[in-house]
């Protein structure tokens, strides 16, 4: 039997038409599947989260555990957890001292006189890492705008009128990498300094003596050379003040300028959660004083910090 015209026509409909329907299928099992990965990630990312609390827990009950004991935290400063293991993956954390680095906010502490020591440390810092001093000046003049600003309640204020917008007026530091946004920054200055700074978020200006480095206890005591505080900090660590001025080298240089802004005891700690399911790290961070309340903030990076 020869096919008719109509007959080729009705072919060519039903091959269209199981075309047109495989297209559904598989655009239906690549949606599903679509789907199902976007579910896994989202639990996965809430499981790792909740995990991450877990280790902000076991950090606070830590802390409160050594200050109890009249121990100073900043003793655990780096020290990684044991591995935790998980269902698909492994949970550890560890706590970084934030108390022994310079607070760049501090620059803008409302009291000029203690702002003014505090760029002068911060100078000296830069001096003894080989970095120019333009560094404290232009971090300085952002403070000082910043509280301007903040004054006049107004928001378009700006560091550097010929420059970009670095930021809005009224607003402290969040984090240390806002030092990349500077002038006098690039990143080989920004990969020297960063360890020994930190942004708190108030403008207190102290640090803890015991774990300051030799760079930074040498520039928050004037005439202090850095080998004389690394030979200061071996002998620590000091239980109080007057332990730590009844030091040889330290013996008659000390002022009350010093004793205000050393302390021997660490109140702010950066809480380093890393989480690995399935081969995928993510790290959370949470900055905390040292009684597990007060200023929380978080962040999150898949990877490292």
């Amino acid at each position: 039997m020869i096919p008719t015209r109509q007959g080729g026509s009705a072919l060519l409909i039903a091959l269209v038409a199981v075309a047109l329907a495989t297209l559904l299928a598989v655009g239906l099992i690549e949606r599903a599947q679509r789907d199902l990965a976007r579910t896994g990630a989202l639990l996965a990312n809430e499981r790792a989260w909740q995990y991450a609390m877990g280790m902000d827990a076991l950090a606070d009950r830590t802390l409160a555990r050594v200050l109890a004991d009249g121990l100073d935290p900043a003793s655990l400063s780096g020290t990684w957890t044991e591995p935790f293991a998980v269902p698909g993956g492994h949970v550890q954390a560890r706590l970084i001292d934030q108390h022994g680095r310079f607070n760049l906010n501090a620059l803008g502490h409302p009291d000029g006189v203690v702002a003014a020591r505090a760029e002068s440390v911060l100078i000296r810092l830069l001096e003894q890492l080989g970095l120019p001093r333009a560094v404290a000046a232009e971090l300085r003049a952002w403070q000082v705008a910043d509280a301007i600003g903040a004054a006049a309640g107004g928001h378009e204020l700006w560091y550097g009128a010929q420059d970009p917008p670095y930021r809005r007026a009224g607003l402290p530091l969040a984090h240390v990498s806002e030092l990349r946004w500077l002038r006098s920054i690039d990143e080989a200055a920004f990969q020297r300094l960063s360890p020994h700074v930190t942004a708190l978020p108030t403008r207190q200006f102290n640090v803890n003596a015991n774990a300051a480095s030799p760079e930074l206890l040498s520039a928050m005591i004037e005439g202090l050379e850095v080998e004389q505080a690394r030979r200061l900090l071996a002998d620590g660590p000091f239980n109080d003040l007057e332990q730590l001025f009844a030091h040889p080298l330290l013996a008659g240089r000390p002022g009350s300028e010093h004793r205000a802004a050393l302390v021997v005891r660490s109140g702010w700690f950066m809480v380093h959660s890393r989480v690995v399911l399935d081969g995928v790290v993510r790290d959370y961070h949470r900055l905390m004083d040292r009684s597990g309340s007060g200023y929380d903030f978080r962040w999150f990076s898949q990877g490292p910090p």
